[in-house]
């Protein structure tokens, strides 16, 4: 096995589109970013600015393999429901930060969260109001705190404009961007969303990889406080060169099965949850007993088609780029019960072949290290970041809210992260015909700091 299998899905991003030479340089390129998420006082203890300290941390660690937390608040208890210990802190060392008071000066590029830019030549602040979330490169202060989806986002996309800052080079500057988790169809989002809504309480989640664990860390961030359950179906074990690509791996977990990965994040916050571990091929007969609502995040066409007519009431089907032309794009269906489903996807375009890649520089590196074997291991693999799951992740979770409450969800949504504010607007599922349940929260009787 190469040594380079672990980060490929990442540094194929750099190998893949020739912007390196060999997996070596690519690696050494990610290894020379030094992330610092600088995180004001007052964010410290808000649901949204935890949920974006920590996916930005957990994103950027998996990217880069290091990043650090400045902050002056070491005693924030932890609002989330991740498995991380007691106090932000905690969960951040968790997640590979290194902690510190003040933003070192050897940081290549700054994330502020709740904190006044500190000017230096690559940064960029995280911004949300309830609903509404993206990104200043100016201060301006954050508005409503109470969503952890915002945060989500936010982080997520902090970090992708770091990535990207790699792709392009110097000349690459992050602009201002907002998008509505509410209606991300929006072309001008100024509405800041309800304060009132229901969240599901009651999911079938198929695909417990790459998209399935970032709709559990999503999840995550609400604050639920009745019960709720979640089937987890997947055949497959974390392999080496998942761990990247997986929110919720911490650590070493190779060889761990996927579901029992994703159940011990839910839990212990409260979830009863089902494992199913072998795939779902239309034969596992639905009852009336089971979630009404179906989250997959599988990679294959036919699959997700014949799941697609297998009876849900809903299904909300996420997709993101493989390549390394599209690995920042996001694709979200939301399929009702009933509906016509040869025509959801297009035939998939031919997978690009492994022996094309193997033409490129990188690969003949290897090959000329008699890493052959490895060489072809590695160009059959797809290119995948843990930030676009986390983003997707968050846009997934916000439409399958949509229609626990009743409204109408996106039928089709196309975003590219490297500019989500021209997203492709695919017009909208029908009307909610019957409540299907859930769990009402009110942020305004929610605990937590709304700026």
């Amino acid at each position: 096995m190469t040594v380079h299998l672990r980060r490929s899905r990442v540094t194929k991003a750099l190998t893949d589109s020739g912007l390196a030479a060999s997996f070596s340089e690519a690696e050494a390129r990610l290894d020379a970013v030094d992330v610092c998420i600088l995180l004001g006082e007052r964010q410290a203890g808000t649901t949204a600015g935890q949920a974006a300290v920590l996916t930005a941390i957990a994103t950027a660690f998996k990217c880069f393999g290091r990043v650090t937390l400045a902050t002056r608040d070491a005693r924030a208890p932890l609002r989330l429901a991740f498995p991380l210990g007691a106090t932000l802190v905690d969960a951040a060392v968790a997640l590979g930060a290194t902690v510190v008071e003040n933003p070192p000066s050897e940081a290549t590029h700054v994330i502020a969260i709740g904190a006044a830019l500190p000017g230096r030549r690559w940064e960029v602040a995280c911004w949300w109001d309830r609903w509404l979330s993206g990104l200043r490169t100016e201060d301006a202060a954050c508005g409503d705190s109470r969503l952890g989806l915002a945060g989500v986002f936010a982080g997520a996309l902090a970090v992708r404009q770091v990535f990207a800052s790699i792709i392009v080079g110097s000349a690459h500057a992050p602009g201002p961007v907002t998008l509505s988790l509410w209606e991300p169809w929006t072309d001008t989002p100024t509405d800041l969303g309800p304060v009132r809504f229901t969240a599901p309480n009651a999911l079938w989640l198929v695909g417990l990889g790459h998209l399935g664990q970032a709709f559990v860390w999503t999840l995550l961030t609400l604050p639920y406080a009745g019960p709720r359950r979640a089937v987890l179906q997947d055949d497959q074990h974390i392999s080496i060169e998942n761990e990247p690509t997986s929110i919720l791996v911490v650590g070493d977990a190779e060889r761990r099965r996927k579901v029992r990965l994703a159940a011990s994040w839910l839990d212990p916050a409260g979830w009863e949850t089902g494992l199913i571990e072998r795939r779902h091929r239309g034969d596992i007969q639905k009852t009336a007993d089971d979630p009404p609502f179906l989250l997959c995040g599988l990679d294959d066409v036919q699959p997700r088609r014949t799941l697609a007519a297998h009876g849900f009431d809903y299904m909300i089907d996420a997709g993101i780029g493989r390549g390394p032309k599209d690995f920042d794009g996001l694709q979200i269906r939301t399929i009702p019960k009933g509906a016509a489903t040869g025509a959801l996807w297009n035939a998939p375009e031919p997978k690009r072949s492994a022996d094309d890649l193997l033409g490129k520089a990188a690969y003949r590196a290897l090959e000329s290290q008699a890493q052959g074997c490895g060489a072809y291991t590695l160009a059959d693999g797809s290119v995948a970041v843990p930030f676009v799951g986390a983003a997707t992740g968050a846009l997934t979770i916000a439409q399958v809210i949509r229609l626990a409450s009743m409204k109408p969800a996106g039928a089709l949504i196309q975003i590219g992260l490297s500019a989500p504010e021209m997203q492709i607007d695919g017009g909208e599922s029908p009307a909610i015909p019957a409540f299907l349940g859930g769990e009402m929260i009110d942020l305004d009787t929610v605990a937590g700091t709304s700026e």
